[in-house]
């Protein structure tokens, strides 16, 4: 009797994790993930630096996709952020709001990729930085990776 309550403890405790999670998120081509299981939060860095996250965050308030890229592309430009490239990507066959974006810093200058999308009432948020040349030689694998991000 105590056995069968064990496993009925654990079944319980995976399925809420499960039912939990809102995305299945993996780690790009040579990139290794760290901190995996840390909520709504997936995390992963390459030998040469460049960080990848997938996160998801409840929206206090739903609005269009078009209002949050106005939005977004309004504080971007506020925080002095070049817009360098939009991207045309999907997550779990849903469009996506995605761009590329170069800021100078104290040793040169570095890319971040960001790519968003709406998923009931949160918010699925992919990010990447790193170096500009070390980005560059990422951002395949980056891409690929957010290609087989799934969403529930």
């Amino acid at each position: 009797m105590l056995q069968i309550l064990k496993i009925l403890i654990i079944l319980i405790i995976v399925v809420q994790t499960i039912s939990c999670a809102s995305f299945i998120a993996k780690a790009p081509e040579n990139f290794a993930a760290y901190n995996e299981n840390e909520g709504d939060t997936f995390r992963a860095i390459s030998s040469d630096g460049v960080l990848y996250r997938v996160s998801a965050y409840k929206q206090k308030s739903e609005a269009s996709m078009d209002f949050w890229r106005e939005a977004f592309l309004l504080n971007m430009k506020n925080l002095n952020y070049k817009q360098e490239d939009s991207l045309n990507v999907s997550i779990s066959g849903k469009a996506t709001m995605g761009y590329i974006f170069s800021f100078a810093n104290s040793t040169g200058q570095d890319l971040y990729l960001v790519v968003a999308v709406p998923n009931g009432n949160k918010m699925l948020v992919v990010e990447a930085t790193g170096e500009t040349s070390k980005f560059e030689n990422r951002k395949k694998d980056i891409l690929d990776a957010i290609a087989n991000i799934k969403v529930n």
